[in-house]
């Protein structure tokens, strides 16, 4: 019998392209025999290239776009709102197409079965003003939404971290005398992009210090290139042992490193992503983005602001200049507190 050729497109941010990774485990299942090609960005290869479900991982370029129209698919599903990855699956040689296309019509559009997604991004038939309306009454999980597309059901997403990543984590640990004590990781930048997505450097460093004296945990802070300077100040402002994970990681050995921890509080980020794949118990706050759109999968808890503006998707707010003022570093506390003592009973 003859494998079903599925493609996948998802170029998009890193952690667009981990939290599809729940849909693997599902085409797998209504697809017996499959092979299952995703195409990608350069960056986000390292975050599926491991993943055993997927026989093929591509890196877009004009030689994987010739190699892709010489095959023939059964199925492809296109997740990305990127014109030419549009036109690339609107000419593909393939039986059927759900998702995003290049319309005859010279626009961008997709199909019906994913109307539910795209009517809320940037390709929106109704146009970005509508869409972050539809965005912001949305109470549906991005895994709900596609899943209920393709007719499939839904897992957690999938993040396979390599042998030498795993080794660097472990050196960490010894090198910080780590597994004596609760570890929770603090990653409550959210790079320069989501400037209100943030935690302030003053309230990450007192909520640091309560974990460290409520709960006797080691402290780890998180951050990418775009948090040096931050990182720095946050270290100075506490009063209590904080342990820095390092500015300039590569991406599984940030994973690995996320891995270590029991407990990860987070802004919605790339890291939640991955705190989510490797089943850590993530809390996350949220502000100007839905948290609806989140999918914990039953292991961690979501603090909102509970400011009407909720869900703006802006930047920028005269109002209210950082909604993460609202978000109480003794109630991130309290839920820390709840999972751990759940273990005592």
């Amino acid at each position: 019998m003859k494998n079903t050729n599925i493609l996948i497109i998802k170029y998009g941010s890193l952690g667009d392209v981990l939290r599809t990774t729940s849909f693997l485990k599902g085409l797998r299942s209504k697809y017996k025999r499959s092979d299952i090609y995703w195409l990608t960005s350069p960056e986000a290869e390292k975050i599926i290239i491991n993943n055993h479900l997927i026989k093929h991982v591509l890196v877009y370029s004009d030689k994987i776009a010739g190699y892709l129209l010489s095959k023939n698919f059964d199925l492809v599903i296109s997740l990305d709102d990127d014109i030419g990855l549009c036109k690339l699956a609107s000419i593909l040689k393939t039986k059927r197409l759900i998702g995003s296309f290049w319309n005859k019509k010279d626009f961008v559009s997709y199909t019906d079965e994913l109307k539910d997604y795209f009517d809320m991004g940037l390709i929106s038939r109704y146009g970005r003003s509508k869409a972050d309306k539809l965005k912001k009454l949305n109470k549906k999980t991005y895994q709900d939404i596609i899943s209920e597309g393709l007719k499939i059901k839904k897992s957690a997403p999938i993040l396979q971290i390599n042998k030498r990543s795993l080794i660097f984590a472990d050196r960490f640990s010894k090198i910080h005398d780590l597994g004596k004590k609760i570890i929770i990781g603090l990653n409550t930048g959210a790079g320069k992009r989501w400037e209100r997505k943030k935690l302030s450097e003053a309230k990450t460093a007192f909520l640091s210090d309560l974990l460290v004296k409520e709960l006797n945990a080691d402290v780890i802070i998180f951050g990418g290139r775009d948090e040096i300077k931050r990182n720095k100040e946050i270290k100075k402002l506490a009063k209590m042992p904080i342990i820095d994970a390092g500015n300039d990681n590569s991406l599984m050995d940030f994973a690995a490193l996320v891995n270590l921890c029991d407990i990860l509080v987070t802004s919605d980020s790339l890291a939640l992503h991955i705190g989510v794949a490797l089943k850590k118990y993530v809390i996350a706050f949220f502000g100007p983005t839905s948290h609806y759109e989140i999918d914990l999968f039953g292991k961690g808890e979501k603090i909102i602001t509970r400011l009407k503006c909720l869900c703006c998707y802006k930047n920028k707010c005269a109002k209210n200049p950082n909604c993460m003022d609202y978000v109480r570093a003794e109630r991130i506390l309290v839920s820390a507190k709840r999972y751990l003592y759940s273990f005592m009973k």
